[in-house]
């Protein structure tokens, strides 16, 4: 059995908190790669050559399907290697698909230049950033996971503003050029240099606490929380395909990652639908975005304090109400409003619950293996999520039907995660599993 274990001194800066700030700039980059910046494309590029939204989308379903066979492999390198040189390289090649893409003239070149953009943001970025931060905290590890996760979030806000910005100066050709750029320039060097796989390497322990220390930090968090203390025990992934929870956890973070993208791909358009100017639009994408910085910050300390398994099951409940209240957004006065509600909602979700929940319930050492084993899954369920809203308006004419299921959607995976109980055994023992 792993413990929080320890054989490090202190130090005065914990490094741990060095890998949050590296992780912070990676994830403001990645969103250059996301649905987030991809959203400002859809519109101009699809009037420019007279595609449908569906073929549009279809690129970025092909490259995330794509996406979900790497990270099979991904996952397993993560553990034995760590993600610094992945990620390094996988910023490079992120940074040049959107300058070649300014370059575009035909379907096979968007293609091809998207098949690499999601390949890389989904099924190399984006697994490799959910394990990384994890594997240097247990004690403090909600907080330090949100705060890695701002600068996820600040890209996403900042993103669709100034790529707006530079479609409405010079077309989206140099939106997408400058978008490419930054990613060198803000993250490159920052990952090569000074991300490392775990503190044990360094020869430190977990948020920089001695075994003994961590202990009682332990000790204080379960008398706040009135529970019993609960080591932290690894899990090899083998062990964790026997749990019932696992698969309900696949389920109902899958069911989430149909429903997030299929939004936020198709929120502007939405909102340009029902009346709304694009510029007015960005500014609520950009809001909705935003907004998740309080939602990642809060739910940190919430979680450590009641657990991600409640935390969780609330928030889904709640993204279903947000997606009931987005069908009455007609203003932007409703849509400001819907953005801090829904935003708040889905920062907590995706930025800091999600990439909570499987270490706190299997632990750090085999996390790159478990994490690669869901990731494909949740790929095809990403590249699902805008494709069907896509096809649902080219057929309908309206997004609202789709929106409807989603809100359904989300109440099935708060009953899902519910219901998936951590477990309480020790590896070996089948006893307690789930």
């Amino acid at each position: 059995m792993t413990t929080i274990a320890g054989t490090a001194h202190r130090t005065r800066l914990y490094y741990g908190w060095v890998i949050v700030i590296v992780v912070a700039l990676a994830s403001f980059t990645q969103a250059t790669g996301t649905f987030m910046a991809l959203s400002v494309f859809l519109k101009p590029m699809t009037d420019e050559f007279g595609w449908s939204r569906t073929v549009f989308t279809g690129a970025t379903t092909l490259g995330t399907i794509a996406g979900a066979f790497v990270s099979l492999v991904v996952g397993r390198y993560l553990d034995r290697l760590g993600g610094r040189w992945l990620l390094t390289m996988g910023l490079f090649l992120l940074g040049g698909a959107f300058v070649l893409m300014a370059f575009v003239q035909t379907l096979w070149q968007f293609y091809l230049l998207q098949l690499l953009d999601r390949v890389v943001t989904m099924g190399v970025i984006g697994l490799t950033l959910q394990v990384i931060v994890p594997k240097w905290f247990v004690v403090k590890r909600g907080r330090a996971v949100a705060l890695a996760g701002l600068g996820g979030i600040v890209g996403s806000t900042v993103m669709p503003l100034y790529l707006q910005l530079a479609i409405d100066l010079s077309g989206w050709r140099l939106a997408s050029a400058v978008a490419g750029i930054s990613v060198w320039a803000v993250s490159i060097l920052p990952v090569a240099l000074f991300l490392r796989r775990q503190p044990e390497d360094m020869g430190l322990s977990p948020d920089g606490l001695s075994s003994e220390d961590a202990e009682r930090e332990a000790q204080r968090q379960a008398v706040k929380r009135r529970r019993t203390v609960r080591q932290e025990v690894s899990w090899t992934l083998s062990q964790v395909l026997r749990f019932p929870s696992f698969y309900l956890l696949l389920a109902s973070f899958s069911v989430l990652f149909l429903v997030g993208p299929g939004l936020v791909l198709h929120l502007i358009p939405y909102l340009q639908d029902k009346g709304i100017d694009p510029q007015q639009g960005v500014w609520i994408l950009s809001i909705w975005a935003g907004a998740g910085a309080i939602g990642a910050l809060v739910m940190g300390f919430l979680s450590e304090r009641f657990g991600s398994r409640w935390m969780a099951t609330l928030a889904f409940l709640l993204m279903g109400m947000g997606f009931a209240f987005l069908l009455m957004v007609d203003s932007l006065a409703t849509g400001v409003a819907w953005a801090l509600f829904m935003g708040s909602v889905a920062g907590a979700v995706f930025n800091t619950l999600y990439q909570l929940i499987f270490a706190d319930y299997y632990g750090r050492e085999s996390l790159g293996r478990i994490r690669g084993a869901v990731w494909p899954v949740q790929m095809l369920t990403n590249s699902a999520g805008p494709l069907i809203a896509a096809i649902a308006y080219d057929v309908l004419g309206t997004y609202s039907p789709v929106f409807v299921a989603f809100a359904g959607l989300m109440v099935l995976s708060a009953a899902l995660v519910f219901m998936a109980k951590p477990p309480r055994s020790v590896p070996g023992d089948r006893t307690g599993a789930g």
